[in-house]
């Protein structure tokens, strides 16, 4: 009993258990309860609240947590649009390439709250999927955040193929625009610096 005790003990220290116990029971319960497919450009919703876990020192969601909250939101986005069927076909990856947050509103302890998240456009390298994070009680956009989806080994085009979908990209909003140049000019400044 000992030894268990330890052992929990020492992985707890070591990992963020909580983290890998969610996206295990996660996708248990989207694998029993059957996933609804969904067209890759329609909305996916995931529901949380704030709880103690996600509070910093201003007694408020912390910063990190929003973007925590936003990987499971894609995880849920990745299997009801079934892009890990088209990713396996090709023996494809896919990896968060950058993010950016805009914070508007803290979520404080005990508020509900969902979030939205939509693939906005691809280019021949990315998927770039939009989460609004939304308080539910007033339906205000408590923060917003954009995310360059990487895929490694094929083309966003040629999974979407592998899905059966022939689909073109919507045309990228303004800010969008802006975020894939801010990466354009950092990965150059990066590149003369190395």
């Amino acid at each position: 009993m000992f030894v268990y005790l330890v052992i929990t003990a020492a992985a707890f220290a070591l990992f963020d258990v909580a983290y890998f116990i969610r996206i295990i029971t996660t996708l248990l319960l989207y694998i029993l309860t059957g996933i609804k497919r969904m067209h890759i450009l329609e909305d996916s919703v995931i529901n949380g609240i704030c709880w103690t876990s996600d509070l910093d020192a201003n007694w408020h969601m912390n910063n990190s947590r929003y973007l925590r909250e936003c990987d499971f939101a894609r995880m849920k986005f990745f299997l009801e649009k079934n892009l890990w069927k088209g990713l396996r076909k090709l023996k494809a990856s896919i990896i968060n390439g950058g993010s950016t947050i805009r914070y508007r509103k803290s979520l404080q302890f005990l508020d509900f709250f969902q979030i939205r998240s939509k693939v906005l456009y691809w280019d021949s390298k990315a998927f770039y999927v939009e989460h609004k994070i939304i308080e539910t009680k007033t339906n205000f956009v408590s923060a917003i955040a954009l995310v360059k989806m990487v895929v490694k080994g094929a083309s966003p085009d040629s999974v979407l193929s592998a899905m059966g979908l022939t689909i073109t990209s919507p045309v990228p909003p303004l800010e969008l625009k802006r975020f894939i140049e801010l990466n354009e000019i950092s990965s150059e400044k990066l590149r003369k610096t190395t």
